[in-house]
């Protein structure tokens, strides 16, 4: 008992000791001095709320005067010029390269958050669009046009619009009008979907077909797909071909493809012929196996017995227009199996107009011969020693862009590019080594996922990061064709990236007839507007 009063004893002096008496004779509490803010700021208050660089602004607050001398307002961290100044308001003018978000007030080392200012300009979103909010409820990560003011979209989705639409022709690939609505004419019903995500589509011409790839077993009720599967244009139904088993007569509704591949398709290209049966198709992608189904065994009690024929290949693989592998490519034929290829992910492929195929990804092999995450193959699929990137980048490279000129814009995760500083992006001349002339300055410490061509030559690379060349933005910038900031188109609020909203921009393509873009992904919130994973930018 007396160790418990003793305790509480001691608690009291401790709890005495850290009173005014013990700092100041004054016995006043020193915990009950407040640090009151240098300035206060206006709830929303901005006047207009939205305005064109050079325009001058008001907002209000309080205490303005008395920090005029450590006072500044920041749109999006560029400095504004202070027109006029009381101690409640501060007229501003909206400085160059300034973008839509809070307007912030800074004291000092003392930052305030302040109103909401969204800044006008000639690269805009165009919030009157129908497809902002009638679009996909999952990813598109492909969107190519067809003509005629139509486009076929693809990715992960089963909900095209506001509606289910009577649940025909959205799952997973969907064709939209040039307003982003869904075109009800190609609709064959949510059963003739895929069963998995789609990542990559080619209209193939001279044919009735779109070819359609990603990771799906089956489309439209048709097993073994693998990967790969043409569906009708004028309907979006799966092109499917009759096989019967020879003993037990049993018939089977299967794809058009003889076979397809062990797993995820990620890009597809085509090599078109006259029609499909003379075009060579080339997948990359997760998969290891070419695999194609046997209809014509029969088990031990003398059923059916479907079982799939493999053979090894890696990544990369060329079919033929019937779905058969192409020997001819990148194929060991003593081993019957296609050879090492690359001993890494191909992130990114590209056909070139000589038949050439450019590849980049995190490989360090192709072939059993050293390369550096980057490398371009012969039409045969054997390397190409022409091609010198020297030592390459130090980290991997995510996407590829090919501009008309045959130079190769690459972003990922990299910071130099053979020896060279290169923050995430880097230009390559068309024999691989780098281009000189194309500077980002400072570019981003982040992450880039994709640049994209505009048709006058600008690049937007998009990604995950907060500030480009020392400017503060959201995932997006755009940038003059030489790699400098472009002073006017990059003024819109742009991608905001948070938890359930993490997929950046796939892709983004020229919408036909229009000084205007179409930009597509998994985001909902574009220019901090709600959207659904589909939004359409003008320009001037």
């Amino acid at each position: 008992m007396k160790k418990y009063i003793f305790s509480v004893a001691v608690l009291a002096g401790m709890i005495s000791a850290c009173t005014k008496d013990a700092y100041k004779p004054s016995g006043a509490n020193p915990y009950a001095e407040q640090v009151q803010p240098a300035i206060t700021l206006k709830k929303n208050g901005i006047n207009p709320v939205a305005g064109n660089v050079g325009d001058v602004v008001e907002i209000g607050g309080r205490n303005f005067l008395k920090n005029k001398d450590k006072l500044s307002f920041l749109f999006n961290n560029v400095k504004a010029e202070i027109v006029e100044l009381t101690d409640t308001t501060a007229k501003i003018k909206v400085p160059s390269f300034a973008a839509t978000g809070n307007v912030t007030a800074q004291v000092g080392q003392e930052y305030y958050y302040g109103p909401f200012f969204r800044v006008k300009g000639v690269f805009e979103m165009d919030s009157t669009f129908p497809g902002n909010s009638l679009a996909a409820n999952g990813p598109i990560y492909d969107i190519i046009p067809l003509g005629g003011d139509k486009y076929l979209a693809v990715g992960d989705f089963d909900r095209y619009g506001s509606t289910d639409n009577n649940q025909k022709g959205m799952k997973r690939v969907v064709r939209i009008n040039k307003d982003g609505k869904w075109d009800e004419s190609f609709a064959n019903g949510m059963e003739n979907g895929s069963n998995s995500a789609v990542y990559g589509a080619y209209a193939l011409k001279n044919t009735p077909y779109y070819l359609v790839a990603g990771g799906f077993s089956s489309y439209g009720g048709v097993g073994y797909c693998n990967g790969i599967a043409a569906v009708y244009n004028s309907t979006g139904g799966v092109v499917s071909d009759k096989v019967i088993n020879a003993v037990t007569k049993t018939e089977y509704n299967t794809s058009i493809f003889k076979g397809g591949v062990s797993g995820a398709v990620t890009n597809i290209l085509v090599k078109e012929g006259s029609d499909l049966a003379s075009s060579r198709i080339i997948l990359t992608g997760g998969f290891d196996f070419y695999v194609q189904p046997n209809f014509q065994l029969i088990n031990y009690e003398g059923r059916d017995s479907i079982h799939l024929d493999s053979i090894r290949v890696n990544q990369i693989i060329q079919l033929k227009g019937d779905g058969s592998i192409d020997s001819t490519f990148n194929y060991d034929l003593v081993n019957h199996r296609g050879k090492t290829g690359p001993n890494g992910y191909i992130g990114s492929a590209k056909l070139l107009p000589d038949g050439k195929i450019l590849i980049a990804g995190s490989f360090t092999k192709y072939n059993d011969q050293a390369v550096s995450k980057i490398a371009r193959l012969n039409p045969d699929g054997s390397l190409d020693p022409t091609f010198n990137p020297g030592s390459g980048p130090d980290l991997n490279i995510n996407s590829l862009t090919l501009q008309p000129d045959g130079k190769i814009i690459a972003v990922g995760g990299f910071n130099t590019f053979a020896g060279v500083k290169a923050p995430h992006i880097v230009r390559l001349n068309p024999d691989g080594s780098v281009d000189a002339t194309f500077n980002v300055g400072t570019g981003t410490d982040e992450y880039l996922v994709r640049a994209d061509l505009m048709p006058g030559g600008e690049i937007i690379v998009s990604g995950f990061f907060s500030r480009f060349n020392g400017y503060y933005r959201n995932n997006v910038m755009v940038l003059n064709p030489n790699g400098s900031i472009h002073p006017t188109y990059n003024s819109n609020g742009a991608l905001s990236l948070y938890t359930g909203n993490s997929t950046p921009i796939t892709k983004i393509i020229p919408v036909e007839g229009e000084k205007a873009l179409f930009v597509v992904g998994g985001f909902t919130n574009y220019d901090f507007r709600p959207v659904q994973r589909l939004v359409k930018i003008k320009y001037q």
